[in-house]
């Protein structure tokens, strides 16, 4: 699986979720939201090693360039991965069509996927915990 067919698979496990979930947003719209929202965790995450490995003089600041540019990247990656076409459709109704042990590996990769990077956070936050002095 090539990585842009992984990232829609990504977005096709989020899009179920949120169509077996209730919510007042449309599915496609909360896997983006998810998407994005582990996107930012992990460059939060890149920021606070930089911030423990390379220079301990930087502070994590949301209003400077380092910050602004990243996140508008990853917000226009998803847009026009998402929002700009309808080509994730295709992919839903392909990975609908997979075989039932296929998709069970699939999920349980972006369960993976996603405590591997809420852990990966977790330890950052705490690497920063303990350079800051707060336990």
């Amino acid at each position: 699986m090539n990585i842009k067919k992984a990232y829609y698979y990504l977005f096709y496990k989020f899009y179920k979720f949120g169509e077996a979930s209730p919510s007042i947003f449309p599915s496609d719209f909360t896997a983006v939201v998810a998407i994005v929202f582990l996107q930012v965790l992990f460059l939060g995450s890149l920021k606070f090693y930089y911030i423990e490995f390379f220079d301990r003089n930087d502070t994590l600041t949301f209003a400077s360039l380092q910050t602004l540019i990243p996140l508008a990247a990853v917000i226009l990656i998803n847009y026009f991965a998402f929002f700009n076409n309808e080509n994730w459709k295709a992919y839903v109704h392909e990975f609908d069509e997979l075989p039932k042990s296929k998709n069970l590996i699939g999920t349980w990769i972006v369960i993976g996927i996603v405590a591997l990077s809420i852990g990966n956070v977790v330890l950052a936050v705490h690497i920063m915990g303990e350079i800051t002095g707060i336990n």
